[in-house]
């Protein structure tokens, strides 16, 4: 599949996020195959990411738990993230580096039935083109500065990747699929710039392996 890409104008940050919950239910039939605890797709204490060496943590208040206006869930959620098909029979997720940058943090969920992976992935990229002009992320701990849907694109088959930023935080955001896995993944920091296409698309491939 050719790289689909679309870039806005705009350039604003998001503290780390959540996604939108999408279309693309399971389609398949089941497998007699017993699908990996979500929990082990996870990245692992000691596992390396681009930026280094990774310890894991529980998701905190600094995470959304919804957004202004609510067109903008899909682009800014990673906890109860919508873009991720319903009917999972599990689900884990996990943030890692806790107060240091950048930010980063996993959600996956796993399928007994075969995801129709195609649509999974166009339902989120139309989800996430819905948030337009300035998008507020609200979490337990407060409210985000505005922010912007400033890029988005499908880089790969199964990936979708976009940024949401200001000018003081940006949050990167991909959506990694497989036949039985979705996996949503966000990166915050001050500086711009984290390479999630290659990132996302390299999670994907290990899902993979391990799914």
């Amino acid at each position: 599949m050719a790289a689909v890409v679309a870039t806005l104008c705009g350039c604003t940050t998001t503290v780390a996020g959540h996604a939108t919950r999408a279309a693309g239910q399971p389609t398949g039939p089941s497998t007699s195959v017993k699908p990996a605890p979500a929990r082990e797709l996870l990245l692992q204490d000691g596992d390396r990411a681009p930026f280094g060496q990774l310890t894991q943590f529980l998701v905190g208040d600094n995470y959304f738990t919804s957004a202004e206006p609510a067109e903008c869930k899909a682009a800014l959620l990673l906890k109860d993230s919508p873009l991720r098909p319903a009917g999972s029979s599990d689900h884990a997720e996990a943030a890692y580096n806790d107060g240091e940058q950048p930010l980063y943090a996993e959600s996956v969920d796993v399928y007994t039935n075969t995801l129709n992976v195609h649509d999974v992935v166009w339902n989120g990229f139309r989800a996430v083109s819905e948030c337009h002009g300035e998008a507020i992320g609200v979490s337990p701990s407060g409210k985000s500065a505005p922010m912007r849907l400033s890029y988005f694109a499908i880089p790969a088959d199964g990936v979708l990747v976009w940024t949401m930023s200001s000018p003081r935080w940006t949050c990167d955001y991909g959506l990694a699929v497989v036949s039985r896995v979705a996996l949503v993944l966000s990166a915050c920091d001050f500086q711009s710039g984290f390479a999630m296409a290659e990132w996302a698309s390299q999670r994907r491939t290990q899902l993979d392996t391990r799914a």
